[in-house]
């Protein structure tokens, strides 16, 4: 009777262990990491042909102050379908950035080679100095990457610059599911990927207009401080926020409120924040769902037009 009694609290105490470590989890675990691609196919705003021009990725260094290269933050709020406080990616950050930036420059008509491609015009290198989501009361997201584009055959520098994108958001009383965490910092990261491909281009088509079949002028990009570029200018500031008219050269601003209000946004299936909600978006037809619990879920689909706000006034229906 003893050895039974010992054998069963051998099994509830190892079943208590198990329950403790499932529970407090661990980065380690098999699927316990936010898994952030790019979409292989073009965007819907994607240039249909390829300029003349080639560009090899070099890849991103990693200068965060960070115990692991697949850190991206911290959660002290639950996260549906993670475990533990630590948010990880299932791979290095520099890789993630340097996948995000070779899909902007893709989609801006630009030929990018992976790999030694010692046959290319131009190459694009860079620091990742910040990358992080950190889930609290609300989402903090914190981005700075610094990239460098230099020509291959002289090794002069084309251009540098750095971008920072900063921003939060309120999940709603749901909290955050793993998709919603690793969507929200695809898309931030996506903001930076697409400033430094607008700040790129415009130098490259100021002095090497022969490659586009135009001669344009350098134009600023809202959110990139300029420390270099073959054009001759000196480094500028960042342009301010408030410049609208620059600021959405390529995008539009989705101004979208509801009644009632704190209605979850969805675009394009990625989740945005709370009505009433202001966002930069790309020009294109676009897919809003509207989602509020005990009320059904409002769907539209919207034309976000360059330069120019775009609003929703939703009432929803119970």
């Amino acid at each position: 009777m003893f050895k039974i009694r010992s054998l069963i609290l051998v099994l509830l105490l190892s079943l208590s262990v198990a329950g403790c470590a499932n529970f407090l989890g661990s980065a380690a675990e098999p699927g316990n990491e936010l898994r952030i691609r790019e979409d292989v196919k073009p965007g819907p705003n994607a240039r249909p042909e390829k300029y003349q021009i080639t560009v090899r990725m070099a890849g991103y260094t990693d200068a965060r102050q960070v115990d692991s290269p697949r850190r991206v933050g911290t959660s002290n709020a639950r996260i549906t379908g993670l475990t533990g406080k630590d948010i990880m990616s299932d791979r290095d950050a520099t890789e993630v950035v340097a996948e995000s930036m070779k899909k902007r420059l893709s989609d801006a008509g630009l030929q990018v080679l992976v790999g030694d491609a010692s046959n290319a015009q131009l190459q694009l290198s860079g620091t990742v100095k910040e990358l992080s989501i950190d889930i609290k009361d609300r989402d903090y997201v914190n981005i700075a990457v610094e990239s460098t584009l230099t020509e291959v055959a002289s090794g002069k520098v084309i251009w540098s610059g750095l971008v920072v994108e900063r921003a939060e958001r309120y999940a709603g009383t749901s909290g955050n599911g793993k998709k919603d965490v690793a969507d929200f910092l695809k898309w931030k990261l996506g903001v930076v990927s697409t400033k430094t491909t607008e700040s790129v281009l415009s130098v490259l088509m100021a002095t090497r207009p022969e490659l586009f079949n135009m001669a344009v002028g350098i134009k600023p990009v809202q959110g990139v401080t300029v420390y270099s570029n073959s054009a001759g200018s000196a480094a500028s500031a960042v342009v301010p926020a408030a410049t609208q008219s620059e600021s959405m050269v390529a995008n539009g601003m989705l101004v979208i409120s509801s009644n009632p209000s704190r209605a979850k946004v969805y675009v394009d299936g990625v989740y945005f924040g709370l009505t009433p909600l202001r966002a930069e978006y790309g020009a294109g037809i676009h897919e809003v769902n509207v989602k509020l619990e005990g009320y059904k879920t409002s769907s539209e689909k919207v034309s976000v037009r360059k330069g120019d706000n775009t609003e929703m006034d939703i009432k929803l229906q119970r």
